[in-house]
């Protein structure tokens, strides 16, 4: 009998309770299965409501070599993941025995030796010693090591001192390797089929290769690959980076010696006031290195350096050993710590001169805490992916929003896809009827978001909008500033209970919203994407502007000047783009089922007004387009949707 993945689809789809046709998701079934049997690449941007897990794991099963890494960008997902969509498939598919593992960072797990080289540093009168023991009994009563089942929040501050990482890591010559907790959950990895990790950490295996090896990567959320690329290549020196190595040195070793101290406190005190002295205000910003910088940080390396010969130098013999175990393991962390050393010096080496067309270098400042740390971020990530990824397995990369002005080719040249090893882009719609479940609202005659008069005039027109939706509405803003100055004008002219991003947790804001009749919140970037509010609650979604990325962005004004120094159209090929996947993703909020219905309002002009406008206009779901509440029919005034 010939093998159909159609047929296979349609057997597993019939098992869904109150199964109906839904072709988008078959073509994205065919596409995957057709492309992994190539051993290619495929994009897919799928709207809401395809069911993307089904349309991905079901020929990623039948076509791929075990295991199977599905990668997401937040923790809702891969919770579904791990709870509904794959075991379904699987027992749907006949893959009863399919072996599924959630794979969490090393730095969520514990490392029983750091806590009690930690324990030995305290006083037993301090705080922290009550976390220390709490740690231990629970440890003896079973814990696993792992920071998130443990019933106690454990400051950051403490869990930096005591998490496991692979700089510090004795391996089998550590006392505790048969009990690490992060070698225990990971030992069984290996067996598993199918393997679910987030984004950040799939980026870091790529550098330290902790993961089993694998033919096939699934990046779900792949909207949000570039901005964790970043982040995850990234090298940072924070101000403490150099004082909690001396930590580790006088804990493992013996004291450093107290000039080395003194001149290091010295000079990242002179950091921190050169940085202080050039922010103008800002708490990010590009570092233009003059002579006393450079100075500064030729000093830091110096002082690293005649600090690291001292360490190579050290003899163990001189400690009080018990035996020759320890002895080994005394020269296992003399080597570590060299190690550490050698890395801390090469990122400080990034910085004293300007960084070239590849890369930028920056701050981050937090003047009430005294506190900086300096960033070099690359700008290039698209021969990095090439090289390290794309050459050597099969990937699928799917998102609700990858696509903008009708094409995927602006994401597959950011992360580098070629198209020698890219399958047909796939673009599919959403299976809801935006035409009749949803109205696109841009105003008439506002201001330009740049006019001082546009948040009077945003302000004025919200409370219209709210006033013509009966609340059930978020407003969502592009800076803080705008969320703070609109909402404040806002709220005591309407009749609605209203929240304000920040009043309570997250988790709380959304229950809140969901409980409470008529609600309204007014948010930022956090509530753009990640919310599913389906139903009547969620009625109306007000944005305030085009998301552009603030141009003095450090790492966004970088790649700006690094495209226009290559002589490439930096608006088109990237700063709208970037701006337009943003825009969709807060359209998103609204329509979550078939039953939804409501009102999308964007009050920036800009979108009838300029060209690039009507791009951005086409990548938006083909919503009924209105320019008077009037002439609104999705919502009725002061009418309820309840059946």
């Amino acid at each position: 009998m010939v093998f159909s993945i159609k047929d296979k689809y349609l057997e597993i789809a019939q098992q869904l309770p109150g199964y109906e046709p839904r072709p988008i998701q078959e073509t994205m079934v065919t596409s995957i299965y057709d492309a992994l049997q190539e051993g290619s690449t495929v994009s897919i941007e799928a709207g809401t409501g395809a069911g993307k897990s089904f349309g991905y794991l079901i020929p990623a099963l039948f076509a791929s070599q075990r295991p199977i890494v599905v990668s997401t960008g937040t923790i809702a997902l891969q919770e579904q993941l791990l709870e509904k969509d794959i075991p379904f498939v699987a027992k749907a598919a006949g893959f009863d025995d399919l072996q599924i593992k959630l794979v969490k960072g090393r730095r969520n797990y514990l490392c029983i030796q750091k806590l009690q080289e930690f324990e030995k540093s305290l006083s037993p009168t301090c705080g922290e010693i009550l976390y220390v023991n709490l740690m231990k009994s629970a440890l003896q009563q079973g814990w696993d090591g792992d920071k998130a089942t443990l019933d106690l929040e454990i400051p950051d501050e403490i869990w930096e001192e005591i998490k496991s990482d692979s700089e510090d890591c004795l391996g089998k010559r550590c006392s505790y390797y048969v009990d690490n907790p992060y070698r225990l959950a990971r030992k069984d990895l290996a067996e598993a089929d199918i393997l679910i990790v987030n984004h950040a950490l799939y980026l870091q295996d790529i550098q330290a290769g902790q993961l089993p090896d694998h033919e096939t990567v699934i990046f779900d959320e792949a909207h949000h690959i570039k901005s964790f690329a970043l982040k995850a290549f990234t090298a940072r020196i924070g101000k403490f980076a150099t004082q909690k190595l001396l930590r580790k040195i006088n804990r493992r070793l013996q004291p450093v010696p107290e000039e080395f101290h003194q001149a290091i406190y010295q000079t990242e005190s002179e950091v921190l006031q050169w940085l202080f002295g050039n922010s103008q205000g800002k708490q990010t910003f590009k570092i233009y290195p003059d002579a006393h910088f450079v100075q500064l940080v030729e000093r830091q390396i110096a002082v690293l350096s005649e600090l690291r010969t001292w360490l190579g130098n050290f003899d163990i013999s001189q400690l009080s050993l018990i035996n020759g175990l320890e002895t080994d393991i005394a020269k296992v962390q003399q080597s570590k710590l060299l190690d550490q050393h050698e890395g801390l010096i090469l990122r400080w080496e990034f910085f004293p001169t300007n960084t070239d067309i590849d890369r930028v270098n920056w701050a981050e400042v937090r003047p009430d805490r005294l506190y900086y740390e300096l960033k070099s971020t690359p700008l290039n990530i698209a021969d990095y992916f090439l090289k390290t990824l794309w050459s050597e397995k099969s990937g699928v990369l799917t998102s609700a929003t990858l696509a903008t002005d009708g094409n995927l080719s602006c994401f597959r040249r950011e992360l580098g896809i070629p198209k020698s090893l890219a399958a047909q882009d796939v673009i599919l719609d959403s299976p809801f009827d935006f035409k009749n479940q949803c109205e696109l609202y841009l105003p008439p005659q506002l201001p330009d978001p740049n006019d001082p008069m546009f948040h009077a005039a945003a302000t004025e027109e919200i409370i219209r909008i709210l006033n013509h939706t009966d609340g059930r509405a978020f407003v969502l803003f592009t800076s803080y500033a705008a969320l703070q100055k609109v909402s404040t004008a806002v709220i005591p002219k309407v009749t609605f209970p209203c929240k304000v991003q920040g009043d309570l947790p997250k988790n709380r804001l959304i229950q809140w919203f969901k409980e409470t009749r008529q609600s309204v919140l007014f948010a930022t970037s956090t509530f753009w994407e990640g919310i599913d509010i389906p139903g009547e609650s969620l009625s109306c979604v007000i944005i305030d502007k085009i998301p552009f990325v603030t141009p003095d962005e450090p790492v966004h004004s970088a790649m700006v000047d690094r495209l226009k120094r290559l002589g490439e159209d930096w608006f088109n090929g990237y700063v709208l783009p970037e701006a337009t996947i943003r825009l969709k993703q807060g359209f998103g909020r609204l329509i979550r089922s078939q039953k939804d219905r409501g009102i999308v309002a964007i009050l920036d002009p800009r979108l009838k007004t300029k060209g690039y406008g009507k791009k951005i206009l086409r990548s938006l779901p083909k919503a009924h387009i209105i320019d008077s509440l009037a002439s609104s029919k999705t919502l009725q005034q002061n009418v309820s949707l309840s059946p």
